[in-house]
């Protein structure tokens, strides 16, 4: 019971160093020698990969040593994520290859074994959440593009609005003048005819008068 204890106690310390400052150790009574150079190297790969997908798609460094399984791991906006909680990274490599090293190294003892196989690895895909901020930057681009288009979509009514509105004085305008016209058309006319009886009056008076 007391060896369950310190094999849990030695985890829980690794991770809490983890959490707090983002810098990995490898868990108290984990053996790296007994990693070939190979399992290292495909373990460095994954963390390269994956690093990039916890940022949610770019990282400013990402660097992993295979001999030593030192990495790096730090996002644009220069943040360092935590990423014991994901899954193909080194702290993730590590914690499966240290809980059956654990196993290995309690053969016989139930109660240190089962302690060993209660530490809990990370579980989370980093593709859910390069997904995640990918599709909020999709939604903020669709509304932009939205706001865009009712925009455009307003000025355009109201520039319709203003030309019929326009074309409508100009009717009106060229209708009022027309009807001056065909009014003025008579008047000009009369005047005419009364002109024409004036000077045969005058004729007639005239002759009236020798």
């Amino acid at each position: 019971m007391v060896r369950s204890m310190v094999v849990l106690s030695a985890f829980a310390a690794t991770a809490l160093a983890q959490s707090s400052t983002y810098s990995y150790t490898f868990p108290q009574g984990f053996n790296l020698g007994l990693v070939d150079s190979s399992t290292k190297s495909s373990w460095c790969e994954g963390q390269r990969n994956t690093c990039p997908q916890i940022c949610g798609g770019a990282a400013s460094q990402n660097t992993c040593i295979d001999a030593t399984l030192q990495f790096n791991c730090v996002c644009v906006d220069g943040s360092q994520p935590n990423v014991t909680a994901y899954q193909t990274t080194i702290p993730f490599y590590v914690c499966n290859a240290y809980i059956g090293q654990c196993l290995a190294n309690n053969a016989g003892q139930l109660d240190a074994q089962e302690a060993c196989k209660e530490v809990q690895c990370g579980n989370k895909n980093a593709t859910d959440s390069s997904s995640s901020s990918s599709s909020s930057s999709s939604s903020t681009t669709a509304a932009s593009s939205s706001a865009s288009s009712e925009s455009t979509g307003t000025a355009s009514s109201t520039m319709i609005a203003a030309v019929s509105a326009t074309d409508a004085s100009m009717t009106a305008s060229s209708s009022a003048a027309a009807t001056t016209t065909h009014n003025a058309a008579p008047i000009v006319g009369l005047e005419g005819y009364s002109t024409g009886i004036m000077a045969g009056a005058m004729f007639l008076a005239a002759r009236l008068f020798l």
